[in-house]
């Protein structure tokens, strides 16, 4: 590298911590970087916000906006979060069931007011491979304003969804809606769920093997109980095998609510390699399902879901 620090340079110095370069510098703007500084550099002096929109040319609210940013990337913490009474029960926040999204030329204006949002469209449309839609740039849009996602959070997502080849508005907001439900409001909590989706896609791929299942999109149930199986209950592909075969021995073709059953029971009495699968006597045929009537079986186990 032709670049080196100048010593004179280092007679004053601050603290940055190496996860803004290291995770957060892809997804921060230049509003962003340029607040984080000042911020840091004058902490010791109170960092008021408005002091910093005035040293920097930025105007307040998108000031805010960029701490709001910090905030969310567990850089920074304020001072006014302060948690809420145990006796005080946390509301979910609870999305419109019809969303009313900005028009074109709303859209058009926001960006032209907020650097933030300009970063998320430019951001987006590079992750996209082209030029946004209208249905799309609305959305991205309202999930910002008006269902307070910060831009970190949806640019995640959406890179989310390319690399899962769902790069498409639907499974953009679908998710977006599941987080928001389900609190995910940090970068840090948008990767744990990132990281338990993965493993569970992960889980499904290895019971498909044992299986030997076709493999397709699987449900929300479905991914559930593989990661049951194969992460809590670790059960390996011989053990998923033997509960595949035992499955259609008994009923004839394959049932996943008849194999759930299976590992259940075996999990509970502690079975956990075929060498320690109980042998199927005559009373245990005569207490199973018939055959013929595996319609009815996958009825009965579902009624326990």
């Amino acid at each position: 590298m032709d670049y080196y620090l100048n010593p004179a340079a280092l007679s004053a110095v601050f603290t940055v911590p190496c996860d803004v370069v290291d995770r957060q510098i892809r997804l921060a703007g230049a509003v962003q970087l340029k607040v984080l500084l000042w911020t840091i550099r004058h902490l010791s002096d109170g960092a008021a916000p408005e002091a910093a929109a005035e040293a920097l040319g930025i105007p307040l609210p998108d000031v805010h906006d960029a701490l709001r940013f910090w905030c969310d990337a567990g850089i920074l913490l304020s001072k006014e979060a302060t948690p809420a009474p145990a006796s005080a029960p946390i509301k979910k926040k609870a999305v419109r069931a019809e969303a009313i999204k900005p028009t074109r030329e709303e859209v058009a204006r926001r960006g032209a007011e907020s650097e933030e949002i300009q970063f998320l469209l430019q951001e987006a449309q590079q992750k996209f491979g082209r030029g946004l839609r209208q249905n799309e740039s609305s959305t991205l849009v309202w999930l910002y304003d008006d269902e307070g996602m910060s831009v970190a959070l949806i640019l995640m997502l959406v890179e989310y969804a390319c690399s899962q080849q769902k790069c498409n508005i639907g499974f953009i907001e679908r998710t977006a809606i599941d987080w928001i439900n389900s609190g995910i409001d940090t970068i840090a909590a948008a990767e744990q769920r990132l990281t338990e989706l993965t493993r569970q896609q992960t889980a499904w791929g290895i019971v498909c093997s044992a299986m030997g299942i076709e493999r397709r999109l699987p449900s929300k149930k479905e991914l559930e109980l593989a990661y049951t199986w194969v992460e809590e209950w670790k059960f390996g592909r011989d053990m998923l095998r033997a509960a595949y075969e035992q499955c259609v021995d008994t009923t004839s073709k394959f049932s996943m609510p008849y194999v759930r059953k299976i590992l259940e029971s075996w999990h509970k009495e502690g079975v956990d390699s075929p060498e320690k699968i109980p042998k199927q006597g005559k009373k245990q045929k005569k207490e199973s399902y018939a055959a013929y009537d595996i319609d009815l079986v996958d009825r009965l186990l579902r009624q326990d879901d």
